[in-house]
């Protein structure tokens, strides 16, 4: 897990003339997005970044590489990393997002639907994007309420997953009304 990285936020929009930006923080608390040393952007560069304070969802930001609105403009959209080894060990039933990525999701009474190949949250919850042989990739929700039961050490999760999330099929369309 060593040359894994978290992501631990976005970079949404600069605020200020003075090169400071707004981030969608993906921590319990906000504010310790910079409690784990430097982050490194998406595109590779490392930014020392200090928070200010947490408002609307967002922490506003300041890093001394970042000195113009411009250059804060330019990191728009920028996901920080942290790496996986400076962050605290989880608690045993606990995990990071990062660490289930690769894990063969199986539907609790049915076969293997495939490997977890992302973890998102668009805002309603927390959905897995899982790839399946020959098929389109399918997005189910993950929450306690599907019963997951992960098995680290086999690399695995379990949950109750509804066969319509699995259905390729395409709905037919509306015949017209007759009158």
């Amino acid at each position: 897990m060593a040359d894994k990285h978290i992501d631990i936020g976005a970079i949404a929009s600069a605020h200020g003339v003075r090169g400071q930006f707004k981030v969608k923080a993906f921590c319990e608390d906000p504010m310790d997005i910079t409690s784990y040393g430097p982050l490194t952007l998406s595109d590779g560069r490392t930014l020392s970044v200090k928070a200010h304070s947490h408002a609307k969802g967002f922490v506003l930001c300041s890093a001394k590489e970042v000195t113009s609105r411009n250059a804060a403009e330019q990191l728009r959209g920028q996901l920080l990393y942290v790496a996986r080894d400076a962050m605290p060990e989880p608690d045993a039933d606990e995990f990071y997002h990062t660490d289930l990525v690769g894990f063969a999701v199986t539907a609790r009474g049915a076969e293997m639907v495939g490997p977890i190949v992302g973890i998102y949250d668009f805002g309603a919850g927390t959905v897995l994007e899982i790839k399946r042989a020959g098929k389109k990739p399918v997005m189910v929700p993950f929450a306690d309420s599907y019963q997951p039961e992960i098995d680290a050490s086999a690399q695995t999760l379990v949950m109750d997953i509804a066969p319509q999330w699995l259905d390729d099929s395409k709905p037919e369309k509306d015949a017209p009304k007759e009158g």
